[in-house]
C-alpha cells in the first residue's frame, strides 16, 4: 500500500504486465491519483520561451519582452514543471513556510528527471538560497530540500545578504524593484568562472529573484545560465 504525502490516503499501487514479466520493482508514489490529478503539468503544453508559463501567444509573453530590454544579452529559458493552481499553492505553504520538510520529497522524482534531461556533462547544478532570517524561522532552503530528495548533486555559490524580506510578502512593484540580494561566496568563484550553470528555484513569480541570481552569476564569470522551477 502506498500513503498519499498530501493527503493521507492509502492506495493500491498499480502494477503493470510488464512489471511482473520483467520482475520491476514497483516505485512508491508519493502522491495518490486523485492529488496527482489536481496537479496540472506543463510538459507539452505550448509555454513562454522565456518564462514558462502557459502561453499560446508570440515566442515571448509581455513580460518576458520587460526583462529583455532589461538583459538583452541573456537568452533566458525557464522551464516549470507545473502550473501554478491552488494545489501548488497549499504545497507551498505547508512546505515552504510552515516547514513540514517531508512534503519536499512529493516532487523528488519529477524533479530529477528533468535537470538530468537538461543537464549535460559540463553543467552545474546551483540552488537559490534564502536569507538567514528565513533559514532560522525554517530550519531548512526548500530548493536544497527539493535537490536533496531528487538526490542531485549541487553546488552553494551563492549566498543571501539582503534583509530577508519575504518576496510573498511584496506587491509586483515592490519585487520589480527590489535590490539585488545576492553574492558568490568568495571561495567559490573558481567554481562558476566559465561554467555553465542550472539555477533552480521553487516558484517563478515575476522571475525578479531568477533575475538577480543569474545576472550575480554572469557578472562573475559564469558562461551560460539556464532555469528549472517546480511552478509557475
Amino acid at each position: 500500500m502506498n500513503r498519499c504525502l498530501w493527503c493521507g490516503r492509502e492506495e493500491v499501487p498499480r502494477i503493470r504486465l510488464i512489471d511482473i514479466i520483467g520482475l520491476t520493482k514497483v516505485k512508491a508514489e508519493t502522491l495518490c491519483r486523485q492529488c496527482r490529478e489536481q496537479l496540472n503539468s506543463l510538459e507539452n503544453q505550448t509555454t513562454c520561451r522565456g518564462c514558462g508559463r502557459k502561453w499560446d501567444g508570440e515566442d515571448l509573453c509581455k513580460d518576458c519582452l520587460r526583462w529583455k530590454k532589461l538583459y538583452p544579452n541573456y537568452d533566458f529559458q525557464n522551464e516549470a514543471l507545473y502550473e501554478y493552481n491552488e494545489l501548488m499553492k497549499e504545497w507551498m505553504e505547508a512546505y515552504k513556510f510552515k516547514g513540514d520538510y517531508r512534503l519536499g520529497k512529493i516532487f523528488a522524482e519529477p524533479l530529477k528527471s528533468r535537470i538530468e534531461e537538461k543537464k549535460g556533462k559540463y553543467w552545474i547544478v546551483v540552488p537559490i538560497p534564502i536569507s538567514e532570517k528565513s533559514t532560522f524561522a525554517r530550519g531548512f532552503n526548500q530548493v536544497e530540500g527539493l535537490l536533496n530528495f531528487a538526490d542531485i548533486p549541487y553546488k552553494e555559490v551563492l549566498i543571501h545578504v539582503g534583509k530577508g524580506e519575504k518576496q510573498s510578502s511584496k506587491n509586483r512593484k515592490q519585487r520589480m524593484t527590489s535590490s539585488q540580494p545576492f553574492e558568490i561566496k568568495p571561495d567559490k568563484l573558481i567554481e562558476i568562472n566559465h561554467q555553465n550553470v542550472l539555477l533552480i528555484d521553487d516558484v517563478y513569480t515575476t522571475g525578479r529573484t531568477l533575475f538577480h541570481a543569474a545576472d550575480c552569476l554572469f557578472l562573475n564569470g559564469a558562461n551560460e545560465i539556464k532555469t528549472l522551477t517546480i511552478a509557475r
